[in-house]
C-alpha cells in the first residue's frame, strides 16, 4: 500500500516537471536506443559477415604462393599442376579440386556495348566447390577444358548490361577482342560476397582456354571436401604435403598459403563483433552519461523539496519512507527513458535493415537486458540523493526556508 502511494507521488512529481523530466530523460533514451540498435547491426554484421564468406562453400579450401604474413628469404615456388595430382593422391578428404588463374580489367564487348570484367579460368568442379548456382544454360564441362573451347559461363550483371531483352545463350561475346560463345549465367549469390560490389564481374572460362590465350601461372589451387567436418583436417594435411614438396625445414615459414572458408567466415564474424564491441561501449558511455543527468535532477529535486521532506519526517515518515521515495522517482524516470529507448532503438534497426540496407537482427536478450539496465542505472544514481533526502533532519528542512 505505502509502495503504491510512493509511485504515485513519484508520477505525481514527474509530471509536475515535464519538461525538465523530458529533458532528463534524453540520455538514457539515447543509451537505451543506441544499445537496442548497435546489437541489432552488429548481430546483423555478424551473421552477414559469415554467409558471406560461407555462400562461396563452407566445404571450400585454398591453397596460393607466397606467404605475406612472413618474411620469405627466397621467391615462393609456384604451384603446378602436378600438385593437383599429388592432393589427389595423398589427401582423400578432397573431393573436387580446380586450378585458378585470372587476369583482372580484361576489356569485353558484344555488339558495341563495352565493359571489362576479371577473366577466371577453372575447370568443371568449380561450382561445385564454390557452391554457385545456375541462372541459365549449363557450366562448361570436362570435354570443353580438354578441347581449350572459347566458350564462357558470365555473371548476371553482364547478363543485364549486353542482353537486357535477349537471351544470352549462344550469343558470342568478345574478350579481349577473342569470340566466346555463352553457355551459361550465374545466378547471384544469396549473400553478396566479396567480389561483389567492387565494380569487377567475373567471368569464368576453361582453365585449359585461359592458359592458352593468356599463359601466366597458377594464382591458386581450390577444393573442396566431403563433409564441414573434415575441413580443419585437410588443411592439416595439405600444410604437410606442401611444405615436404618445397623441402621446408622444420622452423622455416611456409611459402604458402592455405585458407578455408569456415575459418575466414570465423574471422569475419569476430573482426565485425570486435567493432561492435567499440560501439557498444559508446552507448553505454552515453547512458551513464544519462545516469549521471538523473542524479543531477534528483539532487535537485530534493533541494526543492527541502520543506516537504521535513514536515513528512516531523509528521512520523521514517528514512526508509523518504528513501524510496526519490528512489522510486528515480528508478520511474529510467525505465520511461528506457521504454522509450527501447521503441526507438528497435524502429532505427528496423529502418536500417529495411531501407538502408544494413542487416539488423533484434532479439529479446538485449531488449530485456538494456531494461534491466535503466532499472540499474535508476536504482544505482537515485540512490545518493535518495540517501541524502532521508538523512535531512526535520528542524533544519522546515527552517531552511
Amino acid at each position: 500500500m505505502i509502495t503504491l502511494m510512493l509511485i504515485r507521488m513519484a508520477v505525481r512529481a514527474i509530471r509536475h516537471h515535464a519538461i525538465r523530466s523530458l529533458l532528463t530523460l534524453l540520455g538514457i533514451v539515447i543509451g537505451i536506443s543506441g544499445i537496442i540498435a548497435i546489437s541489432a547491426l552488429g548481430k546483423g554484421a555478424q551473421q552477414k559477415a559469415r554467409q558471406q564468406w560461407l555462400t562461396y562453400g563452407s566445404k571450400g579450401v585454398a591453397i596460393s604462393p607466397g606467404n605475406w604474413m612472413s618474411h620469405l628469404q627466397k621467391p615462393p615456388k609456384p604451384l603446378l599442376l602436378d600438385n593437383i595430382s599429388m592432393i589427389r593422391s595423398q589427401c582423400p578428404a578432397a573431393q573436387y579440386i580446380t586450378p585458378c588463374v585470372y587476369r583482372s580489367q580484361i576489356p569485353i564487348e558484344y555488339e558495341g556495348k563495352k565493359s571489362s570484367a576479371e577473366v577466371y579460368g577453372f575447370n568443371e568442379c568449380n561450382t561445385v566447390i564454390t557452391d554457385e548456382k545456375m541462372l541459365q544454360g549449363n557450366y562448361f564441362t570436362a570435354e570443353h577444358v580438354d578441347r581449350k573451347d572459347n566458350v564462357a559461363v558470365i555473371p548476371p550483371e553482364i547478363a543485364q548490361l549486353f542482353f537486357a531483352t535477349k537471351d544470352p545463350l549462344g550469343a558470342v561475346i568478345r574478350i579481349k577482342k577473342i569470340p566466346f560463345i555463352v553457355i551459361g549465367v550465374l545466378a547471384p549469390p544469396k549473400v553478396k560476397g566479396k567480389w561483389e560490389g567492387l565494380g569487377m564481374p567475373r567471368i569464368s572460362i576453361p582453365f585449359s582456354t585461359h592458359q592458352k590465350y593468356f599463359g601466366g601461372g597458377i594464382h591458386q589451387i581450390a577444393l573442396c571436401t566431403y563433409t564441414d567436418q573434415e575441413v580443419a583436417q585437410v588443411v592439416r594435411q595439405l600444410e604437410k604435403i606442401f611444405r615436404a614438396a618445397h623441402n621446408l625445414e622444420e622452423g622455416q615459414p611456409n611459402d604458402f598459403m592455405i585458407w578455408d572458408n569456415q575459418t575466414l567466415a570465423q574471422a569475419a564474424e569476430e573482426a565485425s563483433k570486435s567493432v561492435g564491441i567499440f560501439a557498444l561501449i559508446a552507448a553505454i558511455i552515453a547512458l551513464l552519461v544519462g545516469g549521471i543527468g538523473v542524479m543531477n535532477i534528483m539532487l535537485v529535486a530534493v533541494q526543492e523539496r527541502t520543506k516537504e521532506i521535513g514536515i513528512k519526517l516531523a509528521l512520523g515518515a521514517t528514512m526508509n519512507i523518504i528513501r524510496m521515495q526519490f528512489l522510486i522517482e528515480a528508478v520511474i524516470i529510467c525505465m520511461i527513458g528506457g521504454l522509450l529507448g527501447i521503441l526507438f532503438g528497435v524502429t532505427a534497426s528496423l529502418i536500417f535493415d529495411q531501407w538502408i540496407g544494413l542487416t539488423a537482427i533484434v532479439e529479446p536478450g538485449p531488449i530485456v537486458a538494456a531494461f534491466l539496465c535503466t532499472v540499474l542505472i535508476g536504482l544505482l544514481f537515485g540512490f545518493y540523493p535518495a540517501e541524502r533526502a532521508a538523512r535531512l533532519k526535520p528542524v533544519e528542512a522546515l527552517t531552511e526556508y
